[in-house]
Formats: structure tokens, sequence, C-alpha cells
């Protein structure tokens, strides 16, 4: 009785982290390697994953006719471009947002003008620091 309790608590952890790991890759664009102990996914394929996701987002934002491009102090891994880019997303106003390590910068479509200090408001709550905005 305890063996198969146990066989079965096997089983559903595996099979959550298996659905943890999909979910991370194909919706919210992490790379499935991120971690805390991570810092950088160097050479791996989530790490292309991360980039291409990157562009395509990056592409969209260029349609819009208001966008801006935000420095960033203090992004060091996949985990910090996932907060950012979710801080930003959250303000009224903006529609889509990508950030870059490579670059230490995000990128944010608006469907209305929104002040800079909103926008680097949101990236200093999230815990790192704003640098210039520029259109």
């Amino acid at each position: 009785m305890a063996a198969t309790i146990i066989l079965g608590v096997l089983i559903a952890a595996a099979f959550g982290y298996g659905l943890r790991t999909v979910y991370r890759s194909f919706f919210k664009g992490e790379a499935a390697c991120c971690s805390e102990s991570c810092g950088s996914c160097n050479g791996c394929d989530a790490k292309k994953a991360l980039d291409d996701g990157y562009r395509a987002r990056v592409e969209k934002i260029e349609r819009f006719p208001i966008h801006r491009t935000i420095d960033i102090d203090g992004m060091t891994c996949e985990k910090c471009i996932y907060r950012v880019v979710r801080a930003l997303e959250k303000i009224d106003g903006v529609t889509i947002a990508a950030a870059s390590l490579e670059k230490q910068s995000a990128q944010v479509g608006l469907k209305e003008n929104i002040s800079d200090e909103i926008l680097r408001e949101a990236i200093n709550k999230a815990g790192y620091k704003a640098g210039a905005v520029t259109a």
C-alpha cells in the first residue's frame, strides 16, 4: 500500500514537472533550463528559442505607431526578462513588451501615449534600475 502511494506521488511529480516545462517553454517564452542558480543558458537550445521569441516580439512592437526602448540595469537571466516583461505588460496602455539580456533593454508597444516615468517606475518596482527611455 505504501509503495503504491509513493509510486503515485513520483509519477504525479514527474508529470507535473513535464507540464511546467512545456508551459514555460511555449507559453511564457522562458528557457526551460533557467533557474535561480542557472544565471545564463549559454549554448543551450532553450536560449535560441528565447532569442527567437524576442525577435518575434520586437517585430510586432515596431509595427505600433507608439513604441519606446528603455535601458535597464540589473538583468542577469531569463527570469529577469520574464519579470520585466510582465511588469511592463501590467501597465494600462502597454500592449506588448520584450526585453533583452544582451542589449540590457526592453521595448514596449503602446496603444496610447504613456509617460516615461510610469514605464521606469514599473521596472524599478520589479527590482531593476530603469535608465533612459527613447522613442
